[in-house]
């Protein structure tokens, strides 16, 4: 079959969209220390001061998280169920603070692989809130990219309480008591790189261009 210029552009086409979408996702990863950890959780080996991995991954353009995930030192590991949306905020006020805010919250439930003194698949969160007379983070509801998230700080991420797994006991006398809290001690945020096979395809590509082309000649 001739490989024509027809064909070549449609091969590219076909590329622009998954190319598009994964070249938006941005990838936060960080560690924590447990801050509070309730009754029902405890004597499990994790204990306040004990340490955590998190990240969760969202694509720029469209806000939605399709990875989030929590792993503790005893094994017990939290990941999202199914995608959710980034919740982004903009010169807003939370509660009883008096001065608008920018901020961001990650929310969503999770598939655990074991159970934590018989309970499982916790609701997690990630919050973050800065208030304006810190310096604004953003000026629009959109999800934050590189840059944006070139303004946040550890001050930003530990400001709220807005960090935490709940396993959703109903009917407890103190909501606590099945949370675990934790502060937030380093974190990263990079953007996700293409696979491999994406380059891997592009390359075959110009390779039968090039052969093409010298049939061409000859």
């Amino acid at each position: 079959m001739q490989l024509t210029l027809a064909h070549v552009l449609i091969a590219s086409s076909s590329l622009l969209l998954p190319l598009s979408g994964q070249a938006q996702s941005i990838r936060v990863d960080y560690t924590g220390t447990v801050t509070e950890i309730g009754t029902l959780l405890a004597g499990n080996g994790v204990d306040v001061g004990s340490t955590l991995a998190g990240s969760f991954t969202y694509d720029v353009g469209t806000g939605v998280v399709s990875q989030f995930s929590h792993a503790f030192g005893n094994g017990f590991t939290a990941h999202l169920a199914a995608p959710v949306n980034l919740f982004v905020q903009n010169d807003q006020q939370n509660g009883s603070a008096t001065l608008a805010a920018d901020g961001l919250i990650v929310a969503g439930a999770s598939i655990s692989n074991t159970d934590w003194n018989g309970l499982s698949n916790p609701t997690m969160q990630f919050g973050l809130r800065q208030d304006n007379a810190a310096g604004q983070l953003w000026h629009d509801t959109l999800p934050p990219d590189l840059h944006d998230w070139s303004l946040v700080s550890l001050a930003a991420i530990n400001g709220p309480g807005w960090r935490w797994l709940d396993f959703n006991v109903p009917n407890l006398p103190n909501f606590a008591d099945d949370q675990i809290r934790f502060s937030v001690v380093s974190y990263s945020v990079a953007a996700v790189p293409l696979p491999a096979g994406i380059w891997l395809f592009l390359s075959g590509v110009m390779a039968a261009l090039g052969i093409q082309k010298r049939k061409s000649v000859a």
